[in-house]
């Protein structure tokens, strides 16, 4: 067991998995060892350090800056360690090392030359025992990209090898981005579900304070797919705008009491095929007065997501 600093003072135990990425690619390179079976390793982590996967599909997974014990030299070392916790154990035990980098600055182009390794060794290009080899170039800041690796191989691989090992480099290179592109634009989709949420959520709250401000509570339905919008339609002797929902059931706003400027009307009519929630206000003291005769106030977009 190596010293705890106060830092690091959260204590995990970790599964290293003898055959995948992390031991192979990972200790070898970057701290010169693998280990020759299945590992449960103790590391120190410093708590303020814990985050997310990037991928926020990825909800098992999460990264947290930790020490342990290099079993060659007995030195304490540091790293990032990406964890996957693949048992479902709510006390996160035992949770499995995808990935683990040393230079948290250079984070990026760490992923990068591990997307490489990865190829080069499966298609057995590399092997550990070299990566084992290069660590103190590593070490040294002599061996810090994909083409550090690259120009390594080459002096020793005939000239067939190296055109395959620099096509391998450059796809994993690809692979690399295209998951970087991904990550992006997952990223910026939840942020503008998140943004537009946080709207229909204030509007909300503007709404229930006007209807306590008249003397009533408004009351929201069950969340119902929006089929179809028509304006101007005749209900009785006034002109409404109909909402047309997919149970069958019919929703009516009166204009000229309502919605002169036909903001709500223009705002249920971008929603038409999207998930929302209908809401009326009824007198406090008779709940159901209005919503019951199938009258609506407002429409709010809820994304697939009850946040209202």
């Amino acid at each position: 067991m190596h010293q705890i600093n106060e830092k690091f003072r959260l204590t995990k135990i970790v599964t290293v998995k003898m055959n995948e990425h992390a031991n192979l690619d990972s200790f070898s390179l970057r701290y010169g060892f693998v280990f020759d079976k299945n590992t449960e390793l103790e590391i120190c982590c410093d708590p303020s350090t814990l985050r997310p996967d990037k991928d926020p599909k990825k909800t098992d997974r999460y990264n947290i800056v930790g020490t342990f014990t290099n079993p060659n030299t007995n030195a304490t070392e540091t790293g990032i360690f990406y964890l996957i916790n693949n048992q479902n154990n709510k006390y996160f035990d035992n949770d499995k090392v995808v990935t683990v980098i040393r230079y948290y600055e250079d984070e990026d182009t760490e992923h990068h030359l591990s997307e490489v390794i990865r190829l080069l060794r499966t298609s057995r290009y590399i092997t550990s025992n070299e990566l084992i080899k290069y660590h103190p170039l590593y070490i040294k800041r002599q061996l810090c990209t994909h083409a550090d690796l690259i120009r390594l191989l080459v002096k020793s691989r005939s000239e067939s090898e190296v055109l395959r090992i620099q096509e391998l480099a450059n796809t994993g290179l690809e692979k690399s981005q295209i998951k970087v592109d991904k990550l992006v634009t997952q990223v910026k989709m939840l942020e503008n579900q998140n943004l537009s949420l946080k709207s229909e959520l204030d509007e909300f709250n503007v709404q229930s304070n006007l209807a306590k401000n008249d003397g009533k509570m408004q009351n929201l339905e069950q969340p119902e797919l929006l089929v179809k919008v028509r304006r101007d339609v005749t209900v009785g002797k006034s002109l409404c705008t109909v909402l047309f929902m997919g149970n069958g059931n019919k929703r009516t706003i009166k204009i000229s009491s309502f919605d002169k400027d036909y903001k709500i009307t223009e705002k249920a009519e971008s929603l038409v095929g999207k998930k929302v929630r209908i809401s009326c206000w009824d007198p406090v003291n008779e709940p159901g007065l209005f919503s019951r005769r199938g009258y609506f106030r407002y429409i709010y977009n809820v994304e697939d997501k009850d946040v209202i």
